[in-house]
């Protein structure tokens, strides 16, 4: 079963230039406390940096924590501040729902680097909701804008995120507007976004994949090739042009190492083009070529020397056969050989690693 990864969603944004008229400072906190709700009805999680009321983090997350029910949302609130944020981010929510913040501690004093880099990191944030504030506000909307992420920046009040949310209308005609939308609706719509994106990194994961694979056939084909013209070669002067038969014990273990890359890369290139690299399967399919091939020799050269003995002048008919035959026990090896040691590989990937005595 496939476990939907829960998508995260950056808070950005300040009320300070509010504070001032304390009508539209309650209007924005209570806007945010919806926001919140919705967000945590529609399955999405926080990344926050601030805590302090003329923010937006602490009012989305007091709306976030009251609509989550009791024992659910375990980490779903990822809190990012710097060194000198240590004794200063705190949420009053922490109190009664500890287990649902994961707290991330940057080196450093300077609070723009957890800020910035969760917008830039690909595995930062998948999303951002932006709401008043400022300069701070419309550097990070501009990031988030470049990368692309989705973005929902209300425009209900005065600030960068109105700036965000016009620029953002101009190209996209169903951008919703805070003032024509619920709360539940404009987290829907950014929702929709985010479904959209995830199915376009899909696609271009599929495609990277499937390119990735190509080139590796395509390296394996050119190695499997050379191989097998080393394969006929051998195979050509050990038959049809046979050296001295001094020579030809030196040209039946070159053909065995050759028989044995050749069926290992064989069956690399039509049963597993990525689970093992070309000069794996050349060394391997060598190497049990070379050893079978020679088991399968020594008993025929106990009772029938062959070339072997110093006497032999010229290479006999009976030598070019247990040539051919060991060749073709050759490519069976290195086959075969290359088939076990990708299952042993993939069995070792799989099992898991304890300690001794522990139960997995």
């Amino acid at each position: 079963m496939t476990t939907v990864k829960m998508p995260f969603v950056a808070i950005i944004g300040g009320f300070w230039m509010l504070k001032d008229n304390p009508p539209a400072f309650d209007d924005a906190k209570k806007a945010a406390f919806e926001i919140g709700g919705a967000l945590a009805k529609a399955g999405m999680g926080l990344v926050v940096y601030f805590s302090n009321d003329e923010s937006l983090e602490p009012h989305v997350v007091s709306g976030y924590v009251k609509a989550l029910p009791a024992g659910a949302g375990e980490k779903s609130i990822r809190v990012r501040f710097a060194e000198s944020q240590k004794n200063i981010v705190k949420f009053v929510e922490q109190q009664t729902r500890n287990e649902l913040f994961e707290m991330n501690l940057f080196a450093g004093q300077d609070w723009e680097a957890p800020f910035y880099r969760s917008l830039v990191a690909a595995d930062g944030v998948d999303a951002v909701l932006l709401m008043a504030g400022a300069r701070s506000t419309l550097i990070a909307g501009q990031i988030a804008v470049a990368r692309p992420l989705p973005i929902l920046a209300v425009d209900k009040f005065d600030g960068a995120a109105g700036v965000i949310r016009t620029e953002l209308a101009t190209n996209a005609k169903d951008y919703p507007s805070a003032t024509t939308h619920s709360a539940e609706e404009l987290v829907a719509w950014l929702k929709t976004k985010l479904v959209a994106r995830a199915e376009q990194q899909a696609q271009a994961y599929l495609r990277e994949t499937k390119y990735l694979k190509i080139t590796a056939q395509s390296q394996k084909t050119f190695w499997t090739a050379g191989a097998f013209v080393a394969l006929l070669a051998t195979v050509f002067f050990g038959v049809a042009q046979a050296p001295t038969a001094g020579f030809y014990p030196f040209l039946t273990f070159t053909g065995l190492v050759a028989a044995g890359a050749t069926g290992a890369l064989v069956r690399s290139v039509i049963w597993g083009a990525e689970e093992t690299s070309p000069t794996t399967s050349l060394l391997l399919g060598g190497v049990a070529g070379f050893v079978v091939g020679l088991a399968y020799l020594v008993p025929q050269w106990v009772g029938a020397p062959g070339v072997l003995e110093p006497s032999a002048k010229i290479v006999e008919a009976t030598d070019k056969i247990q040539f051919v035959s060991a060749v073709l026990v050759a490519v069976s090896a290195g086959v075969g050989f290359d088939t076990v040691f990708t299952r042993l590989k993939k069995q070792a990937e799989d099992q898991p690693i304890g300690a001794p005595g522990q139960k997995l």
